[in-house]
């Protein structure tokens, strides 16, 4: 009897006995399981690439994320698939769509209190720097009739120095005000849809942004869009729709060329200050820019420049410090304001024609409209500079110069 116990004992859980195939034909089972739904799920996801999402069948079937234990949101992600909405602060705004942030946070941005804004995703980072899951869509709220669609992703991933792979973006967006502003990791970006409207600083101060895959078709707003983006060398075409480019790539030190520059655009102010490697620029066409100031301030290695567009009223600061640029084109009437406008281009050479119409008021700090127009300017071994031109003050520019190299014509 004891002999038979012993066999028994050992055919149950002996290293192949019954408890322990058991128990690796249940892991392998699962295993198994597993692999074949990632196996569908790979197809699935293939099928959608090439036929794309049925959406009204997704949103009709939606459920809960299976690991969701305190959000009473039903989110769909752009993959068509459920969403963890524990992920996500969410926020239902004025048009009746979602916004993917806390109600704090939108009403800190709509009063311009920046410092306010706080992250929108409250999730993890998982390999490779990717979000956990997929940016949601579609929310369906405890109070929502139907499904509504997500279009507003301020500050979403706000200094998530954790994101080093951009998520695809919902194609319902259209604001993506400071959406990946601060992330420092971040390399490049994927699409952008065509209903993005706003790119107010999205990518601020991501400094390891080296690619931009797109600029949508219909934006308008490119304020700071790439400020500070200090390794992008580059950008696509950027379309006429744009209308607020202010400090769009304000110290993207790494910039050498530009494509070109949208027609609609009314002011420059600070936009390629700080691009220390552009060595030209497109000829500005628009006869819309009536603000210059700072465009181009610290751009070494600047040396041409096309023409002044003849709506340009303030020029203060335009060409500062633009040590290579050898060339002026000719100074427009239109212009009200030269302080300090090739201040430092000491490489500046031959005639200038300004025919702005400075008066000499005082306008800023108890200086003139013209003040320093030219200090430090033209100052490399046989650089001599000739003022002609129509501008009321242009003996007073000599005069205020004080140079024995820069003289009336």
């Amino acid at each position: 009897m004891l002999i038979l116990a012993g066999v028994t004992i050992a055919a149950i859980s002996g290293n192949n006995g019954i408890l322990q195939n058991a128990a690796r034909a249940k892991e392998e089972t699962e295993q198994a399981q597993e692999d074949e739904e990632n196996i569908l799920n790979s197809y699935e996801d293939q099928i959608n690439e090439y036929v794309g999402i049925d959406w009204d069948t997704v949103l009709t079937n939606a459920q809960k994320h299976p690991n969701q234990k305190t959000s009473t949101a039903i989110g769909v992600g752009t993959d068509g698939k459920p969403v963890n909405m524990d992920l996500w602060e969410y926020t239902l705004i004025e048009d009746e769509t979602y916004a993917l942030n806390s109600e704090e946070t939108i009403s800190a941005v709509e009063e311009e209190n920046w410092s306010a804004a706080r992250t929108g995703y409250l999730g993890a980072f998982i390999e490779d720097g990717k979000i956990e899951g997929t940016v949601p869509q579609f929310i369906k709220n405890a109070t929502d009739d139907s499904f509504v669609p997500v279009t507003d992703m301020t500050y979403s991933f706000y200094n998530c120095t954790g994101l080093s792979e951009m998520p695809q973006i919902p194609e319902t967006i259209e604001n993506m005000c400071n959406t990946f502003s601060g992330c420092i990791n971040l390399k490049e970006s994927k699409k952008i849809p065509n209903s993005v409207k706003n790119l107010r600083s999205t990518f601020m101060n991501c400094t390891n942004l080296t690619t931009v895959f797109n600029v949508p078709n219909e934006v308008v707003d490119m304020s700071s869009t790439f400020y500070a983006c200090s390794k992008l060398a580059s950008v696509p075409n950027l379309p006429n729709s744009v209308e607020k480019f202010d400090w769009a790539f304000h110290n993207c030190s790494n910039l050498k060329t530009i494509s070109n520059i949208p027609n609609n655009i009314t002011t420059l102010q600070g936009t390629f200050s700080g691009c220390v490697n552009l060595v030209t620029v497109p000829e500005i066409l628009s006869t819309r820019v009536t603000d210059m100031r700072e465009t181009f301030s610290g751009c070494t290695n600047l040396n041409t420049i096309y023409n002044i567009p003849l709506s340009i009223e303030d020029m203060t600061l335009t060409f500062y410090n633009c040590s290579s640029l050898k060339a002026i084109p000719e100074i427009p009437s239109s212009v009200t304001n030269m302080r300090e406008t090739f201040s430092g281009c000491s490489s500046v050479t031959g005639k200038i024609t300004i025919n702005a119409n400075l008066s000499g008021a005082i306008v800023w700090e108890d200086k003139n409209d013209y003040y320093a127009i030219l200090w430090n300017a033209a100052t490399n071994p046989g650089c001599e500079i000739k003022l002609t031109g129509t501008c009321p003050v242009l003996q007073d520019i000599v005069t205020t110069t004080n140079r024995e190299n820069i003289t009336l014509e």
